[in-house]
């Protein structure tokens, strides 16, 4: 934000000592890569840019020093430039070599929302170097100094709006601050400083023009754009941006690489109902403008996967794109938070960045979280997930075959998650995508094509038919939470799973080489005239086991882990008479399992051969309810899906959330 200089104004912990030289001048502009982290405002966005920037290198564990440009002390003395310490990447950072930069955009970015009221949300192409970068309202003003300037004057408008309300609530409290008039000007002298001259101004100002391309006789060429508006006559070279606005991503992506800037954008998607009571308390207490400004973020987000996500329409298709890869990445909050380190490394590789480093996670969204309000709607959430399975949009139940050509498929995906972690809605939605059928019965777990040859498999951990088992197991969990974690190796196909038939049993035993133990189990129960599943009725499987038992069939088999909020998947869990003792304990085993599973076989996994043979992926159930069509299509995409097929979308969220407690003054 504008007042980000001023977070440390009055820090009281001790700040490590500015720099002891002073920054060399500049004799090129652009770096040789870009990582912009994008987001809806409070979405994760300032973690994620910190981390990132501590990473590779552009920003310190301790913080970062700027060197700006700042109103003097004293009533006569004018700007001087100064060494202002930042927590956290408030906007950009980059490694002391010049050739990356991390930048941090949150959708959008600047000054406060409403000033002026009603206007509408300003839309620029790109976010320019520092350097090239002025402001409409005072191109003449480095930036840095102008929003110093503005600050200042705020505080001046803020004491007068206090004046006039006793006690305002937020919003009253930010209408008044706005209508308030803006005080006379603040003189801005102009005279030399001791590090910038209008001599150095005018040599970077020439390299703007240069080599970044930012000239308004430039853009006669509809190749080449400014970012922002161009600046003119004096101001050639300068993109001059307004007090807050957007970026369009897609032409963000599309600026930098037209100058040879290999960049990436990764999109931080969060809880939306959390993200946007978020904003609202700390960012932007006005509920029209905060609703019309998310709604302009998600659409540039998803214009963005779409045409440069995984196989996006735009890959590869500009001169200086000559790789063709994937240039925009989406970040789950809950599944960073989550998975954590593990999370955070797959995204490193995914970036290129060679790293280590893993910050403190704290889940920001556990004090939004309460008990169900019954009245929000998505009541019987998961019973409706359940009637999505055999709703009216996917083929008919199908029935098994007595005697199937093969009982293995070519193709599996396996969509695994926490139990109460929505993956009945994604098995579904694929299924559905896929052609498949839902063998039927209430605990079947499969969904299959009518030529046998696809199979989509629905593997919640731990796998417990019903609300009644899991209650039945609650009182064992208080003696001996063991006793519940039955660890499972694989789930076999589904013509294995419970078969009915002494062919299909032998085919299983030649064809998927399931073992002599269990056939001969299968055959006793038969001849018993007892032949139920032979599955506890609550157990875990090991993923990564799981994938190899696949694997060594020659079957081609891909894993989707479904990650959502924890502390809402464990209120479902609870509503359904667990014991926090039996959800926390099987909350750990799950990501214990899944980050197995992706460590080994997700990206750069260290079991996976080669780049492109990954078998584990990661999504995000809030970044489908967030992006909707964008992010299933995406996840098609990676899954080799070709789909047009989309489910309702009712966000199961939404009645759990509620507002922060009050803050302690």
């Amino acid at each position: 934000s504008a007042h980000s200089l001023h977070q440390n104004q009055h820090a009281k912990k001790k700040l490590p000592p500015p720099p002891k030289e002073l920054p060399s001048p500049k004799e090129r502009l652009l770096p040789k890569k870009v990582i912009t982290v994008f987001g809806p405002e409070s979405s994760g966005t300032t973690f994620l840019a910190t981390t990132l920037g501590v990473a590779s290198g552009a920003f310190g564990t301790d913080g970062g020093w700027e060197y700006v440009l700042a109103p003097g002390k004293g009533r006569n003395k004018g700007p001087q430039y100064k060494w202002a310490h930042l927590d956290n990447v408030a906007k950009r950072a980059m490694t002391p070599d010049g050739e990356l930069e991390i930048q941090h955009l949150s959708l959008p970015w600047g000054w406060m929302c409403g000033d002026p009221p009603l206007a509408d949300v300003a839309i620029v192409d790109a976010l320019v170097p520092d350097e090239c970068f002025r402001y409409e309202r005072d191109p003449s003003l480095d930036f840095h100094y102008a929003e110093s300037i503005w600050f200042m004057q705020h505080r001046q408008k803020k004491r007068l709006a206090q004046a006039r309300m006793k006690r305002p609530n937020t919003n009253q409290h930010h209408r008044a601050l706005l209508e308030v008039n803006d005080r006379d000007r603040v003189d801005y002298p102009n005279g030399k400083t001791k590090y910038m001259n209008k001599t150095e101004v005018a040599r970077l100002q020439g390299i703007c023009r240069d080599e970044v391309r930012i000239s308004g006789l430039n853009e006669v060429d509809s190749h080449w754009t400014c970012g922002a508006k161009c600046g003119k006559n004096e101001f050639d070279g300068f993109a001059l941006y307004p007090q807050r606005f957007s970026v369009n991503i897609t032409a963000h992506i599309e600026w930098y690489l037209t100058r040879g800037v290999d960049i990436s954008v990764v999109l931080s998607l969060r809880d939306r109902s959390i993200s946007y009571k978020s904003k609202f308390h700390g960012h932007c207490p006005l509920e029209r403008e905060s609703r019309r400004e998310d709604a302009i973020a998600l659409n540039l987000m998803k214009e963005a996967i779409e045409k440069y996500g995984a196989k996006g329409s735009r890959c590869g298709s500009l001169p200086g794109d000559v790789s063709g890869r994937q240039r925009a990445f989406s970040v789950s909050y809950e599944g960073m938070v989550g998975m954590k380190e593990v999370y955070l490394k797959g995204l490193y590789k995914q970036l290129g960045i060679e790293s280590t480093y893993i910050p403190s996670f704290a889940d920001g969204n556990t004090k939004y979280v309460g008990d169900a309000n019954q009245n929000a709607g998505n009541e019987g959430f998961f019973s409706q997930l359940q009637q999505l399975w055999t709703s009216t949009t996917m083929p008919d139940v199908k029935s098994l075959d007595n005697s199937p050509v093969n009982v293995l498929p070519k193709r599996v995906i396996s969509v695994v998650g926490a139990d109460r972690s929505s993956t009945l809605f994604l098995s579904a939605a694929l299924a559905a995508a896929t052609g498949c059928s839902h063998t039927g019965g209430e605990s079947s777990q499969h969904a299959v094509s009518e030529d046998d040859a696809f199979e989509i498999q629905y593997m919640p951990l731990p796998w417990d038919h019903s609300c009644e088992v899991n209650s039945a197991l609650s009182e064992v969990s208080e003696r001996n939470v063991n006793d519940t974690q039955i660890l499972l190796d694989s789930i076999a196909p589904v013509q294995c799973f419970s078969p009915s038939d002494v062919s299909i049993l032998q085919k299983c035993k030649h064809d998927a080489s399931i073992s002599q133990e269990v056939f001969e189990e299968v055959s006793s129960r038969q001849q018993a005239e007892d032949m139920v599943s032979l599955l506890p009725n609550r157990y875990f499987v090991n993923v990564t086991s799981h994938i190899e038992w696949y694997l060594s069939r020659d079957i081609d088999i891909s894993v989707v882990l479904v990650m959502r909020d924890t502390s809402i998947s464990k209120k479902e869990w609870i509503s359904c008479g667990i014991s926090s003792t039996l959800v926390d304990a099987s909350f750990e085993k799950s990501m214990g399992l899944m980050k197995e599973a992706f460590v080994a076989y997700g990206m750069h996994g260290s079991r996976v051969p080669k780049v492109g043979t990954e078998r584990v992926l990661i999504v995000s159930y809030e970044g489908l309810m967030e992006m909707k069509d964008s992010y299933l299509y995406e996840i098609y995409n990676e899954l080799g899906i070709d789909s047009t097929f989309l489910p309702s979308f009712t966000d199961g969220n939404a009645k759990y959330i509620k507002d922060p407690p009050p803050k302690k003054h």
